[in-house]
Order: structure tokens, then C-alpha cells, then sequence
């Protein structure tokens, strides 16, 4: 069965594409002297569990659509593989390297004892656990997702191929999972926000949405169900701003997924018929959205360049100088390095 392709979903990518470099770009000394400026700045962080969402609700979708297949496996990591492993194994090279040339840019320490957890994706690991690393911070956010791909496509195959509904409870235990996970490693003293299972339950809550979609539950006749998920989520977020560090920390995430899990709902069902979709579809939004993975991975060395050789005293000029360098690196490598990549899928079909 082919899959409807959602536009409005594509234009979310660019939305929290912008909202990541907002978060980065603003440092307390560049935030106009104002801590409710940086505050509302930082949130564009959430821009990263945005993603995780959306990257589950399509991840999902294609599992899903295609877990009859007997390519199955091999033609779902053979893709992903494709579409991810170029571009960020080019970034690291960058990242590691560049600053070499350009001595004035951040250095990333040259020992491969240090860069080895990020050419394997466990720079979260390490991160979490205090392991000696040096490398890219945000690229954390790959190594989750790259987990989430390496483990999701079985729990599908097994737990919707021959008892559909087991996947459905199965997504339930894996919702709970993370927040009692949290629990414990915040009272242990250990970070949560980059670790694999403290966060999958905002990957798999964009499964559940592919299940609903499965399920013919993701059209207007269930507006409300997603309309309330969306000012729950916001409540509860905000609520969580009024909570102490701990409990922050424990319950945020949840209220993030939730909010996220009815913006894409919403999105879903008014594909073809409303303003803010019809926002999210403009050219721009597209085409940005179609590079939000390079705009990601390529921010924070734009960052980097801008405020080492381009900066000015107007801070506005700032961002603007590296959202137009990000725009620029990411689509250079998109049509030189991702796209012939990409145009390899064609080879690997799940029949």
C-alpha cells in the first residue's frame, strides 16, 4: 500500500530545526539582558523531542506498511543507512578536522579514545555516564534515534505481525518504561536528558500516533482527542515549571510528547484544509524541511564560524548570518553528499 505523504509534516521539520538554533544561538550574554528572553530562547530545545516524535510517527508508518514484507529488516536498515551514515559520518570528519585548518574554531580533543563513542553512536552513553568523550555535543539526539532504529523494527515485526494488539500494549509498558527509568536514575545522581531510555517514550508516543493512523483513529472525527493531548501537554509542561528540579526533570519530557503527539495529530488530520498546514506546505517550508537534517547536524559549526569570523555587534544580524550559513553548508551537502545517497533507495524497495 502506498502511503500518504503529509507535507504539513515535512514544514514541523523545519520548525523544529529553527527552534534548535534558537536554543543554541542564544547564550545568556547575548540574550538582550533579559533572563525571560533566555528562558523562552532555551525552550526552543524542545524543538529536539519534536523530532523524536515525528521520527517515530513516520519511522512507525513505514514499518507498519511494510511488515508483511520478507525484505522486511533488510530493506529498512539498508535505507536507513543510506539516509543516515553519509552525512553524519562527512559531519564528524568536519568536526574533528576543520579545526585543524581554522585554528580559531572549537577543537575537539584528537584522541580516537575520545571520538570512538561517537563513530559508534554511544555518544550518549558516554555523556550519561561520565565516559572520557569529546565530540559534538548535540549529535546525542543521533545516537538516540539511531538506537530507536536499531530496536523499534523488531518490537513492530513481532508485536503487530501476529497479534496486531500486542504492539499497542507493548508501546504502553515502553511509555512507562522511561519515566520509572528516570525516577531511578535521578535519584541515583545520573543525567537524563541524553540517555536512550530515558527519552524513547517520545519516539514510541509518534508510534502510537502510526498505530492510531492504523486504526483509522487519526482523522476529524477524533479532533478533540488531539486538540486535548495538545493544551494537556501545554498545561502540564507549564505546570512542571512550578515543580523543583527533580520532578521537573521526571515529568517534562512526558508533558513534551504528549503536547507533540496532538500537534502532529492536528497536523495529520487538516493536511488539506487549514492555516497553519497550509503555512507548513509553502515552498520554503518544504525546502527546508527536505534539509533539516543537515541543518541540524551543520548548526553548531555555523555557530562557531559566525562567532569567529562574521561577528557583529547587532545580535539579530548574528543569527541571521548563521541561519544563512547553516541554510547553505546543509544544502550543499544535501544535493552533493545525501542526495546521490538517497537516490540509491530505489534499489532497495520492500517490494
Amino acid at each position: 500500500m502506498k502511503l500518504d505523504y503529509f507535507k504539513s509534516l515535512n514544514g514541523l521539520r523545519t520548525i523544529a530545526a529553527s527552534m534548535v538554533i534558537v536554543a543554541h544561538f542564544f547564550t545568556p550574554e547575548n540574550s538582550f539582558n533579559s533572563a525571560l528572553f533566555y528562558k523562552i530562547a532555551k525552550f526552543g530545545n524542545s524543538g529536539v523531542s519534536l523530532f523524536f516524535v515525528l521520527s517515530g510517527f513516520v519511522i512507525t508508518r513505514i514499518l507498519l506498511n511494510s511488515v508483511n514484507s520478507n525484505r522486511y529488516f533488510k530493506a529498512f536498515y539498508i535505507r536507513r543507512t543510506i539516509r543516515i551514515f553519509p552525512l553524519y559520518y562527512l559531519a564528524l570528519i568536519c568536526y574533528y578536522y576543520l579545526p585543524h585548518l581554522l585554528s580559531s574554531l572549537y577543537q575537539f580533543s584528537s584522541l580516537f579514545s575520545q571520538q570512538i563513542y561517537y563513530y559508534t553512536y554511544l555518544q550518549n552513553f558516554a555523556r550519561t555516564f561520565n565516559w572520557n568523550s569529546s565530540g559534538p555535543i548535540h549529535f546525542w539526539t543521533l545516537s538516540v534515534e539511531e538506537h530507536f532504529y536499531l530496536l523499534w523494527p523488531a518490537l513492530v515485526y513481532f508485536g503487530y505481525r501476529f497479534k496486531q494488539n500486542w504492539l499497542i500494549y507493548l508501546s504502553g509498558l515502553l511509555l512507562l518504561l522511561p519515566l520509572l527509568l528516570r525516577f531511578y536514575m535521578l535519584s541515583s545522581g545520573y543525567a537524563i536528558e541524553f540517555f536512550t531510555f530515558t527519552r524513547l517514550d517520545q519516539l514510541v508516543l509518534g508510534g502510537v500516533l502510526a498505530i492510531l493512523e492504523r486504526k483509522r483513529v487519526l482523522n476529524r472525527k477524533y479532533t478533540n482527542m488531539y486538540l486535548t493531548s495538545t493544551v494537556a501537554g501545554a498545561v502540564f509542561f507549564i505546570l512542571c515549571g512550578f515543580f523543583n528540579d527533580f520532578y521537573q526533570d521526571l515529568f517534562k519530557h512526558t508533558a513534551l510528547g504528549i503536547f507533540y503527539f496532538g500537534i502532529i495529530g492536528l497536523c495529520v488530520i487538516y493536511e488539506h484544509k487549514g492555516f497553519g498546514t497550509k503555512f507548513l506546505k509553502l515552498p520554503v517550508m518544504q525546502y527546508l524541511g527536505t534539509i533539516s537534517y543537515g541543518i541540524y547536524v551543520w548548526h553548531a559549526l555555523s555557530i562557531d564560524i559566525v562567532n569567529n569570523y562574521f561577528m557583529t555587534n547587532w545580535v539579530l544580524l548574528n543569527l541571521l548570518l548563521v541561519v544563512v550559513l547553516t541554510i547553505f553548508i546543509s544544502s550543499m551537502s544535501y544535493w552533493l553528499v545525501e542526495k546521490p545517497f538517497l537516490n540509491l533507495k530505489r534499489f532497495f524497495s520492500y517490494g
